[in-house]
């Protein structure tokens, strides 16, 4: 539980970076308004998706599911990876960088 701890302000703050990312991309480079009910639902989104993550991690910690290799360790990184992977891709449109993604 402690590892699920120490990594939830870095969860966050990679939540955070895709959000503003996402946000500043839309408003100042694609000329998209403002809009309070998307930002809303953005952030429910990441509420429910980090949610998501945490009951996982949670779940393979109290299981100990580690034989296979999955850990909580393994399971919050890979939610930090999808949000910082998310937030570079809004950072590289931000800078005129094309990036291919699917």
């Amino acid at each position: 539980m402690k590892e699920i701890i120490d990594l939830l302000p870095v969860l966050l703050v990679a939540i955070l970076m895709n959000i503003i990312a996402g946000t500043y991309f839309n408003i100042c480079s694609e000329n998209i308004d403002f809009s309070w009910k998307k930002l809303t639902s953005g952030i429910v989104k990441a509420v429910i998706a980090s949610g998501m993550f945490l009951g996982t991690a949670y779940c393979f910690e109290k299981t100990d599911l580690s034989s296979i290799g999955i850990t909580p360790s393994f399971v919050m990184s890979s939610a930090i990876s999808l949000y910082v992977g998310k937030a570079l891709i809004s950072l590289s449109k931000i800078l005129g960088i094309d990036i291919k993604t699917k």
